[in-house]
């Protein structure tokens, strides 16, 4: 919004000059890159000792390894006039660039806003930089543009703890002379006044909700040092991704507005309730609030964008079946959302607002399900440094029943929803729980000195290996619930239960985000036990892609995958899973006799990082004998961006987030377990024992070899650790 920390502005501003292709001018970003895997981004070597090794032969092209591709721009022979190098100072003092200078080598002008979520995100990031490089001589000033009240950007530096000068740029002068579009966004001046590095902090988001696979590349820090060595910058010119550095204004009173025209309060508010407000109010996970005619005004555009591009809502699918999923907007919602914004945003009379039901309680458990008849908490905090990477972490909430318990429902409740992403709720006997806890509940994943949690966590994100089942069928390791932003208690078919094993705990994977200040969570686990014993139980069926590498190159590698109903079932619901090649994921049900396959669900824009849970609002009776097709678009090419490799190379079926496996995770309810022996989990385990064997034998890495004896002998370079053969 367009608001001067002395009020708001009245008078036009000058146009921030647009750079071609921009790569990112919104905030929506948050969401999307926050979730890694809401499935298994990894099962661990030896999950199931008593797997079947089905070795398979079959014909392997290897595709070569394509170019790297070239990194950064042509560098800006740019020397800023003197007059435009100016600042503002909260108090009304002008700081020259001299000033701001000092004895120093170079200033990084870093352009912030106090309610982008990047630039709050980034705030400690700029922060260790300032202070890392401060006896080297570069000097780091935030630059506001615009606030919304007067005292936003000091309540800003004080959240979240900002050390370096906030200067402001009201009148757009430094923005313009620096080509600066969006926050955050530096750009490195050096005493010359000559522009060394212009664009983002890193390259975590190099396009706006999509974040780079694996570690950030440091670009500020890169060209940081390269100046401090007196070297040419190697890459002086990247595209910074994030909030537009000019805001919306608000629009000045309007006049009467002809009937069929949009108004604020008529139809855009009555969208944002059905569509945006429960992540996007107080306490929720949306970085901002979309609750009032101000918000509005602020973030339609953005979010218009958004939809167009297919990630908000997060995760659209399509599907012949009805879930409980937020729609997609229609056509017809979209034009209403532009036809408003072309007249002007019309706020028009409170007294049209249709009456709209309150909003769930989202810190509360259902209340419509009566109150849990158990409810655990966790054990000890966790708590989450300023910033680093994204934290997944096992936690344990302790059962202690020696006796079978039939769930008609379970929540996971957040304490902290800004940093809770997602979890993914399960049952693990408490020997097998303790042996975690023990082998990996160090510090393991945590990348921040003040990282603190309990539970467990390892590399490949489960941690424990899977036991058999009982005798009965009954598996005691499974997953029985979800929780993303939106979601509440999971609840069993009225005619069946969720079996948590005698002698199981729970388990709860969690993806925590940071959300650049320290933060702390104690979330809970609320059960509803089944009062009779219903006549169906449910069960969690593993539908596996069979392949074995994705070769480099290829654009629209796909992979199939299917399963058949040994009996009659319902189907409940799905979990998609790939991982971060995937260009689109589709399920479809063929029934005994059909040749029209129905459609159960197609993600038509896939992200690794909002894997979510789909329940049919009503469970779907499906015969013995359909049969349950997958379906995936791998794109291993340099042009994806979400390629973890630069340039691409083989990418194997397996279980770190860096191969690639087809794993959709069905929930059916039936009479009798479906799958008493594990079956579609032994399949889809051998179907990895043999690509890390093909895995090793294209590698020429081998786990015995012989000695100059004659004797067979372990390899040298044999890892007992290295769970990627």
């Amino acid at each position: 919004m367009n608001v001067a920390i002395e009020g708001r502005a009245s008078e036009s501003r000058p146009a921030v000059r647009p750079r071609a292709n921009h790569a990112g001018r919104g905030v929506w970003w948050w969401f999307a890159p926050r979730l890694t895997a809401l499935g298994l981004d990894g099962c661990r070597g030896g999950l199931l000792g008593h797997v079947i090794l089905a070795i398979a032969w079959i014909p392997l092209a290897i595709a070569p390894a394509a170019a790297e591709e070239v990194a950064g721009l042509s560098p800006p022979a740019v020397v800023v006039p003197q007059e435009k190098l100016r600042l503002t100072g909260l108090d009304g003092t002008v700081h020259a660039f001299e000033e701001l200078l000092g004895d120093g080598r170079a200033v990084c002008f870093a352009f912030l806003h106090p309610a982008c979520p990047m630039a709050q995100d980034y705030a400690p990031v700029l922060g260790d930089l300032a202070t890392r490089f401060a006896g080297d001589g570069i000097r780091v000033v935030g630059v506001v543009c615009e606030a919304d009240e007067p005292g936003d950007v000091e309540a800003y530096r004080t959240k979240f703890g900002i050390t370096f000068p906030i200067h402001l740029d009201t009148a757009f002068a430094l923005a313009e002379a620096l080509d600066a579009t969006v926050t955050p966004e530096v750009v490195l001046v050096d005493r010359d006044r000559q522009v060394r590095y212009a664009g983002r902090i890193d390259d975590r988001y190099k396009l706006r909700g999509v974040m780079t696979p694996g570690d950030a590349k440091p670009e500020l820090a890169s060209a940081i040092e390269d100046l401090v060595a007196g070297r040419e910058i190697r890459q002086p010119r990247t595209e910074a991704a994030g909030c537009p550095l000019d805001r919306p204004e608000r629009p000045a009173a309007s006049a009467a507005v002809a009937p069929a025209t949009p108004t604020f309060f008529r139809n855009v508010l009555p969208f944002l309730h059905a569509q945006c407000q429960k992540c996007h109010s107080p306490g929720q996970a949306g970085p901002f609030e979309l609750l009032t005619y101000d918000d509005a005004v602020d973030w339609v555009e953005l979010g218009i964008e958004e939809i167009e591009a297919r990630r908000m809502p997060p995760a659209q699918i399509e599907s012949d079946l009805d879930y409980t999923w937020t729609k997609p907007p229609t056509a017809a919602e979209l034009a209403m959302l532009r036809q408003w914004v072309a007249a002007g945003k019309p706020e028009g009379d409170p007294a049209e607002a249709p009456a709209l039901p309150p909003l769930p309680d989202y810190s509360a458990f259902q209340e419509d399900l009566g109150p849990p008849d158990i409810v655990l908490e966790q054990a000890e905090p966790t708590q989450l440094g300023s910033h680093g990477n994204d934290v997944y972490r096992n936690i344990m909430f302790p059962l202690n029943r020696d006796e079978d318990l039939r769930l008609r429902a379970i929540q996971f409740l957040p304490g902290n929803r800004k940093v809770v992403h997602h979890a993914l709720l399960g049952h693990l006997p408490r020997a097998t729980a303790e042996e975690a806890v023990r082998e990996h509940g160090g510090r393991d994943g945590f990348s921040h000195p003040d990282d603190r949690a309990g539970g467990f966590q390892d590399s490949h994100g489960i941690g424990f290996r899977v036991p058999p089942v009982r005798d009965d069928g009954q598996p005691r390791a499974a997953f029985v619930a979800g929780f993303v932003p939106g979601v509440r208690a999971t609840a069993a078919p009225g005619d069946a239960a969720v079996v948590i094993p005698a002698g199981c705990d729970i388990s709860v994977q969690v993806h925590y985000v940071r959300t650049g200040k320290l933060e702390t969570d104690s979330s809970r686990v609320g059960i509803w036990l089944a009062k009779q014993p219903p006549p169906k139980v449910t069960n969690m069926i593993y539908l596996s892609g069979d392949f074995a590498v994705v070769p480099p190159g290829v654009t629209d590698f796909r992979v199939r995958g299917s399963y058949t109903l040994p009996q009659d079932a319902d189907f409940v619901g799905v979990v998609p899973h790939a991982h971060q090649l995937a260009r689109w994921v589709e399920i479809r049900a063929t029934l005994p006799g059909e040749k029209q396959p129905l459609l159960l669900l197609r993600v038509p824009q896939w992200d690794y990082n909002w894997q979510s849970p789909y329940q049919l609002k009503e469970p779907r009776r499906f015969p013995a004998g359909t049969r349950f097709d997958a379906e995936v678009s791998y794109d291993n090419s340099a042009a994806n961006p979400r390629n973890p490799f630069k340039p691409p190379q083989n990418v194997w079926h397996n279980e770190t987030i860096h191969d690639e496996m087809l794993l959709p995770m069905f929930t059916f309810a039936s009479e009798k377990p479906l799958d008493a022996k594990g079956d579609s989990f032994k399949k889809f385990y051998s179907t990895l024992v043999r690509s890390r064997l093909l895995r090793r034998l294209v590698d020429q890495r081998f786990k015995y070899a012989a000695d100059s004896e004659g004797n067979v002998v372990p390899s040298p370079d044999y890892d007992p650790d290295d769970h990627r053969y």
